[in-house]
C-alpha cells in the first residue's frame, strides 16, 4: 500500500514537472521566435545606410545607399586603429611622456589625460579604440608621425591604397567635420584589412582594459563599443561581434561597425546614421544585431549536390548481368546559398556523358563524364560523373564478340579469299597437270 501511494505520488510530481516544463518550453521557444524577424521585418528606414558581407564567400547580402557619401563618425578610428598598430605592434612597452600640443584642442572623450602623464603604447592603444579615447588617438598620432597632419595624410593614404576611392578624412578621432566623407562600401573594405589585423582586433573586442598607470592611479574602463562590452549595458552584447567601432555624433547620428564570426561563417555589418527611438532604442546596435541574426538563420553551406543521387544511367555491353550501370557524382559539393533554397527549381543542373554505351567490365568510380550546377542561371560547381558500381565482363560474350571481330576483320576476309583462290588454282593447275598426263598416255599408246 505504501508502495503503490507511493508510486502514484511519485507518478503526479513526475506528470507535474512535465507540464512545467513544457509551459516553460513553450513560452521559452515562443520568446525566441517573436524576437527571431524576417528580412523583410528588419527596419533598415532607421538608418541611412547599410552594408551586410560574408567573407568567406565574397558575397554582398545587404547593400542600402552603399556608395552615397556619409560621415565616418567613429568608424574613422578604425583607419587611425589601423595604421597605430601596424607602426607601433613592437613597441607596446613603449612609454610616452604627454606633452601639451599631443593634446590640444581634442574634443570628445578623454579620460582626463593630463601633460605630464606617462602612459604605454599599449595602454594607449587600449584607451583610444577599446576606450574611444580621443586624446590617446592625438597622442598616437604624434608617436607615430611626429603630429597630427602627417598622421591624417598616412589615413588618407592607406585609404587609398586599400581602394577607399570616396573617402577623405580631416581628423583622427571621427568627430563631425564637412570636409571628411565616406561610404559604406569603403567603410567595408577597411573593416576586411583590419579583421586581418590580430592586434587591433584584440583591442577593439576586449570587453575591458586596466591601465598600468595613469597619472597616479591604475583604473580599468570598459569597452565603450555596446556590442562587444557589457559595462555600460548589456541590451545589445553580441558574442559573435568582434570588435569593430561605434559611435555618435550629434549630426550624423549612430554608427556600428563590426565583424560577426560563428567559426563557420563571418560578416562584416556596418551600420551609419541611424537614429535612437523614443524609448532609447540606439537602432545602430538594434540593426546590426536583426541583421546577424538574419544572416545565420537565413544562409549557410547548402549541399546541391550529393554522392550518392544518381544522375543518369548508362547501357552496358559485354556482361550477361546487368545491362545498364547507374551514373553519380564523384564528390559532393556545398554551396552559399539561403537555406531555403529550393533544389531543382533555384538550382538547376545539366550533364554531358563521354560516351554512349560503357563496355565491361566496368570498375567503380569510373569517371564517364561531367555535372554542372547552377543556381539561378550562375555556375556554381561542375564535379566528375562517374559509375555507382563495378560490373563484372562475360567471358562467353567476350570470346563471341572476338570470334565476331576476326571474322569481320578484313585480314581474316583477305586471308579466307586467299585460301578460296589458292585452293582453286590448287584445284585447277592439278587437274591440268593430270589432263596432260593422261593425253601423254594415250598418244604413247
Amino acid at each position: 500500500m505504501i508502495k503503490n501511494a507511493f508510486m502514484r505520488r511519485g507518478s503526479a510530481w513526475f506528470l507535474a514537472a512535465a507540464l512545467l516544463i513544457s509551459i516553460i518550453g513553450f513560452v521559452f521557444t515562443g520568446a525566441i521566435s517573436a524576437s527571431a524577424k524576417s528580412f523583410e521585418e528588419i527596419p533598415l528606414d532607421k538608418a541611412k545606410a547599410v552594408y551586410l558581407y560574408n567573407v568567406e564567400n565574397d558575397r554582398i547580402l545587404v547593400s542600402q545607399n552603399a556608395h552615397d557619401k556619409i560621415q565616418p563618425v567613429s568608424t574613422v578610428k578604425i583607419m587611425a586603429g589601423l595604421i597605430c598598430t601596424e607602426m607601433l605592434y613592437d613597441r607596446l612597452d613603449d612609454i610616452v611622456v604627454v606633452t601639451q600640443a599631443m593634446i590640444d584642442g581634442v574634443a570628445g572623450q578623454h579620460f582626463n589625460i593630463m601633460p605630464g602623464h606617462n602612459l604605454s603604447v599599449r595602454d594607449l592603444l587600449y584607451l583610444a579604440f577599446c576606450g574611444g579615447c580621443h586624446k590617446s588617438i592625438n597622442i598616437l598620432a604624434y608617436v607615430v608621425s611626429g603630429n597630427l597632419p602627417n598622421f591624417i595624410t598616412l589615413m588618407n593614404n592607406k585609404a587609398a591604397a586599400l581602394g577607399m576611392k570616396d573617402t577623405f578624412y580631416s581628423n583622427a578621432t571621427g568627430m563631425h567635420d564637412e570636409a571628411m566623407y565616406t561610404t559604406v562600401n569603403d567603410i567595408a573594405k577597411l573593416c576586411l584589412a583590419a579583421s586581418e589585423n590580430p592586434l587591433l582586433m584584440q583591442i577593439t573586442t576586449a570587453s575591458d582594459h586596466k591601465t598600468e598607470k595613469l597619472g597616479e592611479k591604475n583604473f580599468t574602463f570598459e569597452n565603450r563599443n555596446y556590442l562587444v562590452g557589457t559595462g555600460y549595458t548589456a541590451k545589445y552584447f553580441n558574442s559573435l561581434c568582434h570588435g569593430l567601432a561605434a559611435g555618435s555624433t550629434v549630426e550624423s547620428g549612430y554608427c556600428a561597425a563590426t565583424i560577426a564570426d560563428n567559426g563557420n561563417l563571418s560578416y562584416i555589418c556596418i551600420v551609419m546614421g541611424a537614429t535612437a527611438e523614443e524609448d532609447g532604442t540606439i537602432m545602430s546596435y538594434s540593426l546590426v544585431n536583426d541583421l546577424v541574426k538574419w544572416a545565420y538563420d537565413a544562409w549557410g553551406y547548402v549541399e546541391i549536390i550529393s554522392v550518392g543521387n544518381t544522375v543518369s544511367e548508362m547501357p552496358v555491353s559485354m556482361s550477361l548481368d546487368v545491362d545498364k550501370v547507374l551514373v553519380v557524382p564523384g564528390k559532393s559539393f556545398s554551396a552559399y546559398l539561403p537555406k531555403a533554397t529550393v533544389l531543382g527549381t533555384d538550382v538547376t543542373y545539366s550533364y554531358t556523358l563521354n560516351s554512349e554505351e560503357l563496355q565491361a567490365p566496368i570498375s567503380e568510380g569510373a569517371h564517364v563524364g561531367l555535372l554542372t550546377a547552377y543556381y539561378n542561371g550562375e555556375e556554381l560547381a561542375t564535379v566528375e560523373l562517374v559509375t555507382k558500381t563495378s560490373v563484372a565482363q562475360s567471358e562467353v560474350l567476350y570470346a563471341m564478340t572476338k570470334i565476331k571481330e576476326i571474322s569481320q576483320s578484313r585480314v581474316f576476309i583477305a586471308s579466307v579469299v586467299f585460301a578460296i583462290v589458292f585452293t582453286l588454282a590448287y584445284i585447277i593447275i592439278k587437274a591440268i597437270i593430270r589432263g596432260t598426263a593422261n593425253n601423254k598416255k594415250y598418244k604413247y599408246r
